[in-house]
């Protein structure tokens, strides 16, 4: 586990000599002389006109502002969060100003009171005037500037859906201003938000006090969309990794819903779904991440084939057409749409439309592709079905009752001729 988390600082120190970043000047009211950020852009931000990005604002810009945009980098590439641009701020960490709290009521000092107000009324305006933000807006910090943070729970409109806070320095006067804030009026708003807290064995036996009641008392709220995640590394070696360790496992509480498909997740949620619901809960779980995350991200197939299964085995694959429309939609130019359908008609013994599907199909697949000789075979197979099939009748070869009825009747010319 050492080896692995030196490999991912490594390189996510190397990743950042290749992305870019920006050191800027922000004008404010709050600071006469302007705050300076550093901000990282992935490199796709001027080339994808409709991509837009979640963003963190980093109480750093110097190795905790490092750390995040590296590991925002190797999550991104694995596919399990969204691509971010990350703000990290000059923050003064020498005199604590900037973060200060006042200890007798736990309130925001005159000094950070102003940096407050110049990251909610300035700098956020600021980054959604200048890159392609989405609505999904971050704070991280630590030890002092992880206390600050959470003061912005108390906003009546949240400005931030994800709260990191890594071992921050809690009082008994911080747990008393977080009862304040009504943190079950979050359930009335159309959107999901998420708290992360850590602690680490090197606090003291108070603030682990503290951070324990933090954790009770949170969780008795029951909050439908405030998900909490707590994190206590009790057994880890040294501060140093106790912040390597917390930025990850934070990624999995405040990023949660854009992975792909987990077996977790379909063990839990999906695999006792009939098939129209399971491809509901597809097209719910993309929607819910382009809501909540502001990225266009198209559906995965590795989700589809996820749900495959399901749609194919059960029912009697009456729900492959459905399946099928919906891939066409979202994939126009992947055969799989056209072969769910054609599996569909197949299925149902409509061996025409089965092979119109089937070849359509096909036309779409690159003759290099090693699935197109294999996938010719559904062409061949449902070729030979067609015609063994039993041939129907043309209309015109059918006799009609009537007309059968009137040939029994009509008595021969020699037995009139006979009567005579």
């Amino acid at each position: 586990m050492k080896k692995l988390f030196l490999i991912a600082l490594t390189f996510a120190s190397l990743s950042l000599y290749s992305q870019k970043i920006l050191t800027t000047k922000i004008t404010s009211r709050e600071f006469s002389g302007g705050r300076t950020a550093k901000i990282y852009i992935p490199k796709e931000h001027d080339i994808d006109t409709l991509r837009k990005y979640p963003v963190t604002i980093v109480l750093d810009n110097d190795y905790l502002f490092d750390l995040y945009v590296g590991n925002s980098k190797i999550y991104a590439n694995a596919d399990l969060t969204p691509k971010q641009i990350v703000v990290g701020l000059d923050v003064d960490t020498k005199n604590n100003r900037d973060v200060s709290i006042v200890k007798k009521s736990g309130n925001l000092t005159t000094n950070s009171r102003k940096f407050y107000n110049y990251i909610k009324k300035e700098l956020i305006p600021y980054l959604d005037a200048t890159y392609k933000t989405s609505p999904y807006f971050t704070i991280v910090g630590d030890r002092d500037a992880g206390n600050f943070l959470l003061h912005f729970l108390k906003e009546e409109k949240p400005i931030f859906n994800a709260y990191v806070s890594i071992s921050p320095k809690l009082s008994d006067q911080t747990l008393r201003l977080l009862s304040t804030f009504d943190l079950n009026r979050l359930d009335a708003f159309d959107n999901q938000f998420y708290l992360y807290v850590s602690s680490n064995a090197f606090e003291s036996k108070q603030r682990k006090t503290l951070y324990k009641q933090l954790k009770e008392g949170l969780e008795s709220l029951k909050t439908e969309k405030l998900h909490l995640a707590f994190n206590d590394y009790s057994e880890i070696p040294n501060k140093p990794t106790a912040l390597v360790k917390a930025l990850p496992d934070a990624f999995s509480n405040i990023f949660g819903l854009y992975p792909r498909i987990s077996k977790e997740e379909y063990d839990t949620k999906i695999k006792d779904l009939d098939p129209l619901e399971a491809i509901k809960y597809l097209e719910s779980k993309y929607l819910d991440i382009e809501y909540l995350y502001g990225t266009n991200l198209n559906v995965r197939f590795e989700d589809i084939y996820a749900i495959e299964g399901i749609v194919i085995d059960k029912l009697d694959g009456d729900y492959l057409r459905v399946l099928g429309d919906f891939v066409m939609i979202k994939h126009p130019n992947s055969h799989l749409g056209e072969y769910y359908v054609g599996k569909y008609h197949e299925l149902g013994r409509n061996y025409e439309q089965a092979l119109f599907y089937y070849k359509e199909a096909y036309g779409k697949m690159e003759l290099s592709d090693p699935n197109a000789e294999p996938f010719y075979e559904n062409i061949i197979r449902v070729e030979k079905l067609l015609k063994n099939a039993p041939k129907e009748q043309p209309l015109e070869d059918i006799p009609l009752d009537d007309e059968e009825n009137n040939e029994e009747e009509t008595p021969d010319e020699d037995d009139d001729d006979g009567g005579l």
